[in-house]
């Protein structure tokens, strides 16, 4: 029994393991099934995750390419687009440069055609040239030097701008430091005062009378005070520009028993040189004015030494030296710094003939003179004999009778009887071999004037004409611009500080004859104002009109 219930026990116990093991069996079974449920399920998913990126990537790809393709084709259009407005940039400015040439190829017609009726239809020809200035200057383009000629000659047939009122021959012109006045000096024993400053300086003048001979020579003080006259009588007159009663009463300085032929203003106006003489009295020739003194008369100092009549003064820009020359072929200078200016004189010999013209270099390190022995000369003033160093200038074949130094100091410029005037270097690393030659006067140069800015040098000449040569040119001497109206030899010119006018006078055309005194506009505005002011009333506007009209048409 014990054996069968052990047997028994053991079977029981063996069913219950079998029992336990077949629901491990069954459970590891399931577990089995699940995990690969899970992984067939996983695996799905992950099929479906690439399928779906695979997707996204795909249209992401398309996507890139139409943005690409859309890009690629806006910048097609926009190249497209640059490429139109670049052709019709380009034929708007073909258009406005046809339009432009246009303008300026009737400007030129109508420059021409002024010039073929400037002799027998003057207004006409100024009209016509006028319109041709204005159109070029329209067009910011710098006027051909034939069309500036073709106005100032029609102007001139038209009489230009004359300042009458003097009765007898011109003899000097001077302009004042600050611009406005003009004064003019004649052989009618008076002087006048232009102002250039009034809408029309023509208009009136302020007649200086008082001296008992001609009135040769003439200046402003450089502080705009006074203006000095010289006469042949002897006397010099102050005339104070800020007296309510200009022309009465103006302070006279006597001593001088010979005519007056030069004088000179120093930098700081206070020393007056006066200077002429004649064979009576060779030693008496020349003064020394403190204009600073309440009695200039009562200081005066004679300035001896010269045994000739003295024909040229000038004064240093830096006020220091004071120079006088003439007939007896030397030149004399004076130190105005000094204590005793007369007592301390250097003197300058070298010249073989009378010296007619001096002038100082804006440094005041140079001094030039001009002379009848056919030179002109350069003396150093910074050298401790001025007279032991000096420069010959050599070239003209007559007289030199002027001579002048460019305010920017680069040229000096002599004028002289064989009918040409010379420009010479004074810049030292460009001093040509030989000086360059203007040529094209008819008849002796007689008288010289810087623009106040160096582009320009006047020559007025016995030809009865004045030149303007172009110094900012390659080439100075070609197409110099030529200023015609007056009837007699040009001998003294002057022009105003801003560069703005030119005066010129000659000994003929006074009175009813013609103007001894002319005013030139320098800047071409100026000048075109001056044109219009002319051709007032004498073409209406259905003339000028038609006038256009016929000329468009041609």
């Amino acid at each position: 029994m014990a054996i069968a219930l052990l047997a028994i026990a053991t079977g029981v116990v063996g069913v219950a393991q079998s029992c336990y093991l077949f629901g491990q069996l069954r459970d590891a079974r399931q577990a089995c099934e699940e995990a690969n449920r899970s992984r067939i399920q996983a695996e799905s998913a992950a099929a479906e995750h690439a399928r779906v990126a695979a997707t996204q990537q795909a249209l992401a790809q398309r996507e890139t390419l139409a943005r690409k393709e859309a890009e690629r084709r806006a910048q097609e259009a926009d190249a497209q687009r640059q490429e139109t407005e670049r052709r019709m940039a380009e034929a708007q400015r073909e258009r406005l440069a046809a339009a432009r040439e246009a303008r300026l190829a009737l400007a030129r017609q109508l420059a021409d055609e002024s010039r073929q009726v400037l002799l027998t239809h003057p207004p006409r020809s100024l009209f016509l040239a006028e319109q041709s200035l204005r159109a070029i200057l329209r067009e910011h383009e710098t006027p051909d030097r034939a069309v500036e000629q073709t106005v100032r000659d029609a102007l001139a047939m038209l009489g230009g701008l004359g300042l009458r009122g003097h009765g007898q021959p011109v003899l000097a012109v001077a302009i004042s430091a600050d611009g406005r006045w003009l004064a003019t000096g004649s052989a009618d024993k008076t002087a006048r005062l232009w102002d250039l400053a009034a809408e029309n300086p023509a208009a009136s003048a302020a007649i200086l009378s008082g001296h008992q001979g001609s009135v040769g020579v003439l200046a402003f003080t450089p502080d705009r005070r006074r203006l000095i006259t010289g006469a042949q009588d002897g006397t010099v007159f102050l005339w104070d520009l800020s007296s309510r009663t200009l022309g009465q009463s103006p302070l006279v300085l006597r001593g001088h028993k010979t005519p007056i032929r030069a004088l000179a203003v120093s930098p700081d106006s206070r020393w007056l040189i006066t200077a002429g003489g004649d064979a009576i009295h060779p030693d008496e020739s020349a003064r020394l004015w403190d204009l600073r003194a309440q009695d200039p008369s009562a200081t005066a100092v004679e300035l001896r030494g010269h045994q000739q009549p003295i024909w040229a003064a000038a004064v240093s820009p830096d006020g220091r030296w004071g120079a006088i020359a003439g007939e007896d072929k030397t030149i004399r200078l004076f130190d105005l710094q000094a204590r005793f200016p007369a007592a301390d004189q250097t003197v300058l010999r070298g010249h073989e003939g009378c010296i007619a013209a001096l002038a100082f270099s804006p440094d005041s390190l140079w001094l030039a003179s001009a002379s009848y022995d056919k030179t002109a000369r350069l003396w150093d003033l910074k050298a401790k004999d001025p007279a032991a160093s000096v420069r010959v200038l050599r070239g003209h074949e007559g007289w030199i009778g002027a001579v002048a130094v460019s305010p920017d100091g680069r040229w000096v410029a002599t004028a002289g009887y064989d009918k040409t005037a010379r420009l010479w270097s004074l810049v030292p690393s460009q001093r040509p071999t030989a000086p360059i030659a203007l040529v094209g006067h008819e008849g002796p140069v007689r008288t010289l004037a810087f623009s106040p800015n160096g582009d320009w040098l006047v020559t007025g000449s016995e030809d009865k004409t004045a030149r303007l040569w172009d110094l900012t040119a390659p080439d100075p001497s070609v197409q110099p611009l030529v200023l015609r109206g007056h009837v007699g030899v040009v001998h003294a010119a002057a022009i105003s500080p801003d560069g703005c006018w030119l005066a010129t006078v000659c000994g003929e055309g006074t009175g009813s004859q013609g103007d001894a005194v002319r005013l030139w506009n320098l800047h071409l505005d100026g000048l075109l104002h001056t044109a219009s002011l002319a051709g007032e009333g004498r073409l209406n506007p259905e003339q000028r009109q038609a006038i256009l009209i016929e000329a468009v048409a041609r």
